[in-house]
């Protein structure tokens, strides 16, 4: 698709980017849950505090809203951008696998997989390249850029708390890295089987980069500018290993 103006741009940001009431029943249900699973070991340590717990309870509440909107808002730009009409949905498979696995690991293991995006063709947009339907390769790099967003979410909150100090930045940051991972995963209908669907060679640069990201901030502690840049060199090679190794023979 060809570049839009930015006056139509803000027309489909107004009429499209808010979600709807069946995509805000789901989002509230996504924040319900994941908060759940996120607070399930902090209601008081040793012994059982309830005060202590609904205060945690209330804190995840908003750490994982402010994760998941971000996840989903810049899913919905680009779909947005792209000639799309973005659809946020439950994955109930994947609330009901995190929380039989949390269960399970006594809250050791937490996974936040469930939420998936949909899109659909604006009207408009139904002519020319688009005329028979989306485009899985479009539809594979807006999906892939919520990932991107929670893991730069998380660098910008970890470069914050290197100076402040916060515990409950620590979880913040840790969730969202989470939430990028998880649904990096190429498992349908997470973010990372539509890229990897679209585009293979898409799919590896972008974990390249997101590897890379993870290893220069966190275990080198480099700064995030720097990381951007050396995420990208890794991207690129990622993706010439996997078109040597694979993809020139197909």
């Amino acid at each position: 698709m060809g570049a839009i103006s930015w006056r139509e741009y803000k027309y489909r940001l107004k009429r499209y980017f808010w979600f709807t009431k069946a995509e805000l029943r789901d989002f509230l249900l996504v924040v319900l849950f994941f908060g759940l699973i996120f607070s399930f070991d902090k209601w008081g340590g040793a012994e059982f505090n309830l005060i202590e717990g609904l205060k945690n309870l209330l804190i995840a509440f908003v750490l994982v809203a402010v994760s998941v909107f971000i996840h989903h808002a810049v899913q919905r730009l680009a779909a947005i951008y792209l000639g799309y009409r973005p659809d946020q949905r439950i994955w109930w498979l994947g609330i009901f696998i995190g929380l039989a696995v949390l269960i399970f690991s006594n809250g050791r293991i937490m996974i936040f997989a469930g939420t998936y995006l949909m899109i659909h063709m604006l009207t408009k947009e139904r002519l020319g390249k688009y005329r028979y339907g989306p485009s899985v390769k479009s539809f594979g790099y807006a999906a892939m850029l919520g990932p991107v967003a929670n893991l730069l979410f998380a660098g910008i909150l970890k470069a914050i708390n290197m100076s402040v100090g916060s515990s409950t930045l620590d979880a913040f940051v840790g969730l969202n890295l989470l939430l990028a991972l998880y649904n990096t995963l190429p498992v349908p209908p997470l973010d990372g089987s539509r890229l990897l669907f679209g585009s293979r060679l898409g799919y590896f640069f972008f974990i390249g980069g997101m590897l890379g990201f993870l290893v220069l901030f966190y275990v080198l502690a480099l700064s995030i500018l720097l990381c951007l840049v050396l995420s990208f060199v890794v991207g690129v090679v990622f993706w010439l290993v996997f078109y040597i190794a694979f993809e020139r023979f197909l």
